[in-house]
């Protein structure tokens, strides 16, 4: 029960330490939809400018006066037109049937999916950009939603769900969430469809989602295995270009859901990535170490073939912190053997940390490390 109860502890030190998989020489396969993405399969961001009305006083109350020349432009173009006498200075000040308390401009966005179809529907999100305290129970205003090209491409209007607790007098009051931000779940209604003509290509692109050029490869003949016949060409480490076949020619969309399904083994390259502010290791699988000698405070690293034999001043030391020692003699050594051996011994976080840069600095580290 002692052992089993120690090698719990060894466990949940390690899972503190290493954020990541740990299984040497296992990789699993991928669809190649699922580390791809084929050419003009890309959403595009849209932006609008709107106003929330239905508010319960707790909309913009501070500095109303962008808030009222909004609501006056918004009435002008349903033909209403407020009366000039009853403004001090027109768009400055609002008539007395105007509140701006019950109102509040916000920021509309969505995302455009690929291939959308005018008359689908998205979602929008909502954020108030004055001093409104919530828009919660808000009804977004009619809003056209604009593209980077500056054209409308949907419109947007409906009830905003907001998270958080109610708030009261002062925004103090708010316990949890941002009740100033919200969203429409199918709030606008897509106006134009961006509809590439998928079906009279002659050839598509395959964009990896991280560059690799023996993935790519990978890609091209997984493909090509498939169609029994040289159709798949790597152009660089995230493109893989593919001819379409005769037989599918018209029916590109089709051939895209053949070879989308397709399994290949993504291959990585050997990384370690360390954060050094929250003391996480994440690390690739196989990641070797050659043979190398470190000594960090008390704690001695040696890492060798056996019978190599080291320099006589680690020996030396090592004699003198024989309980904070790691020796791995084997014909090679991984990373995650590394960080498993210093847990035993009790190395933290920056410890760990600090052997694996001075390793790589060393040039004993078969693999690209990086810090965040």
């Amino acid at each position: 029960m002692e052992n089993k109860n120690k090698l719990t502890v060894r466990i949940l030190i390690l899972i503190g330490v290493i954020a990541g998989t740990l299984t040497p020489g296992k990789s699993y396969p991928a669809r190649i939809k699922d580390i791809a993405q084929i050419e003009g399969g890309r959403s595009n961001f849209l932006v609008g400018f709107g106003i929330v009305a239905g508010l319960r006083g707790t909309g913009d109350i501070i500095s109303p006066n962008l808030t009222v020349q909004t609501l006056i432009n918004l009435l002008q173009k349903m033909g209403i037109r407020p009366d000039p006498t009853a403004l001090k200075s027109f768009g400055i000040m609002a008539p007395r049937t105007l509140r701006p308390r019950d109102s509040a401009i916000c920021m509309v966005t969505a995302e455009l999916p690929p291939y959308a179809k005018a008359g689908m529907r998205i979602d929008v999100q909502v954020s108030a950009i004055a001093d409104a305290r919530s828009i919660r129970g808000g009804q977004l205003i009619l809003t056209p939603l604009f593209g980077p090209d500056g054209k409308i491409w949907a419109l947007a209007q409906g009830q905003i769900i907001t998270g958080g607790k109610q708030i009261g007098d002062s925004p103090a009051t708010l316990d949890f969430g941002f009740p100033t931000a919200g969203r429409i779940p199918s709030g606008a209604i897509v106006e134009k469809e961006i509809s590439p003509p998928l079906n009279d290509k002659k050839f598509i692109r395959i964009f990896l989602n991280s560059a690799d050029f023996t993935t790519a490869k990978l890609v091209a003949d997984a493909i090509n295995q498939f169609a029994e016949v040289g159709l798949a060409y790597v152009q660089d480490a995230r493109t893989v270009l593919v001819v379409i076949p005769e037989e599918f020619t018209g029916r590109v969309a089709e051939f895209i859901s053949l070879i989308e399904t397709l399994e290949v083994t993504p291959d990585a390259p050997a990384k370690v990535v360390i954060n050094e502010r929250t003391g996480t290791v994440v690390m690739g699988k196989n990641v070797g170490i050659s043979e190398v000698a470190v000594a960090h405070g008390g704690i001695i690293v040696k890492i060798r073939k056996e019978p190599s034999p080291l320099p006589p001043e680690f020996a030396a030391t090592a004699e003198q912190f024989e309980e904070r020692k790691v020796n791995i003699m084997a014909p090679a050594v991984t990373v995650d053997e590394l960080v498993s051996e210093l847990n035993k011994i009790g190395a933290s976080p920056q410890d760990i940390i600090s052997i694996l840069q001075a390793i790589k600095e060393a040039g004993a580290l078969q693999a690209h490390i990086s810090t965040q």
